[in-house]
């Protein structure tokens, strides 16, 4: 079932299931609110005018590029393409006033939400005309999002979810039990750009076995399969399966700013400029699409 709400210039849709009530808002396709078996399963704002002040990207759709380019610059084509940086040299989440302070169109389904984003060609920095769309949908306890994207030119492309978590409800996730299905993860340097990929084993990014996060992490995690991770605290479970090929912990520095963790599903950071990371080029004509999805089960 899907509803809607009008908060002035936004409108919040809602879909929920037996299980699963998920809002999302027309301002960056931005989810709201999470609630498993009527429990908050991640911090929110209470309302869009809250959100539009954010600076931590808190459930918002991310793009075009989710993550960093270092120098907020890359070459497509034997051209280079210089972006605005946000966060010192380099460009993050696609930079400032990018897909998460857009408005989106909305088209409400069954048991899903389709929302649709046109940037046009040279929108903070980037080739191309591209129309992007973000469908949500609940079946049961389970949130799916589905990524496509279309462009009338040869660009690159890389969005990603920047949903939170916090399923206990405690402002404190140290404790909160972590695997991530990933034998590599990649190194970075003091400006968080990826300097080479790396065993994870001996080292703290080890999460192959359920552990406590106990530490500070915003890092990116080679992904082995489709299960990506597990999350569990105070009695749930979420397990996020994705064919994206990483997946970026965040613990929210200085130190759980939200009291949660991020858990975002996305391609290499920088691979624009890494030939040897997987490819995030969008050829004119090609259709990209990636999903996600997040299933909430008592542990």
């Amino acid at each position: 079932m899907v509803t809607k709400t009008n908060f002035g210039a936004y409108t919040l849709y809602t879909i929920e299931s037996g299980e699963l009530a998920v809002s999302i808002c027309t301002l960056g396709a931005t989810v709201m609110r999470l609630k498993y078996r009527g429990e908050d399963m991640a911090p929110f704002y209470e309302t869009p005018e809250a959100f539009a002040a954010d600076t931590a990207f808190l459930g918002a759709a991310i793009g075009r590029y989710g993550n960093r380019i270092a120098k907020a610059r890359f070459t497509l084509g034997g051209r280079e393409y210089r972006l605005p940086a946000n966060e010192g040299e380099n460009q993050l989440h696609g930079g400032p006033n990018a897909f998460n302070k857009r408005l989106w169109t909305a088209e409400a389904l069954r048991d899903a939400v389709r929302f649709t984003l046109f940037s046009p060609d040279g929108e903070n920095g980037y080739p191309g005309n591209l129309t992007a769309a973000v469908t949500y949908s609940v079946v049961g306890s389970t949130l799916r999002l589905d990524f496509e994207a279309d462009a009338d030119a040869d660009t690159i492309y890389a969005p990603t979810s920047h949903m939170y978590f916090d399923l206990a409800g405690k402002a404190d996730n140290r404790k909160a039990q972590l695997r991530v299905k990933a034998s590599k993860y990649l190194a970075v340097d003091k400006a968080l750009i990826p300097t080479e990929v790396t065993p994870v084993e001996g080292t703290r990014f080890d999460f192959r076995t359920l552990r406590a996060i106990e530490d500070s992490y915003d890092h990116c995690f080679v992904l082995d399969g489709e299960e990506a991770c597990v999350l569990s605290d105070g009695g749930v479970k979420l397990t996020l399966c994705t064919d994206f090929p990483a997946l970026q912990v965040y613990t929210g520095g200085p130190f759980h700013a939200f009291g949660a963790v991020a858990l975002e599903p996305e391609a290499y950071p920088d691979s624009p400029n890494r030939p040897d990371f997987p490819d995030t080029g969008l050829r004119a004509g090609e259709h990209y699409h990636r999903w996600a999805s997040y299933c909430f089960e008592n542990a």
